[in-house]
């Protein structure tokens, strides 16, 4: 596992966390639709879901590349 990899991982797992008291907050808050919260809880989550797919693929390609690059058998 690359250093890019562990970051994205470190940040899933702070949102996570944070998400039970995103929760409690919203619930608590006595108002029907706290918007700063879910607005907050909303953009950590795109942002991280759309790193954690960019670097999927980024993955993914350079996996192919290195299928790809490997060297055929020489013939005998």
């Amino acid at each position: 596992m690359n250093r890019h990899s562990r970051v994205l991982l470190v940040r899933l797992t702070r949102i996570n966390a944070s998400i039970g008291d995103v929760i409690l907050a919203l619930l608590d808050s006595g108002e029907p639709f706290a918007t700063a919260k879910l607005r907050e809880a909303g953009h950590a989550l795109r942002c991280l879901g759309n790193d954690l797919i960019t670097h999927a693929d980024e993955v993914d390609r350079a996996h192919t590349s290195d299928a790809h690059t490997t060297e055929a058998p020489a013939d005998v």
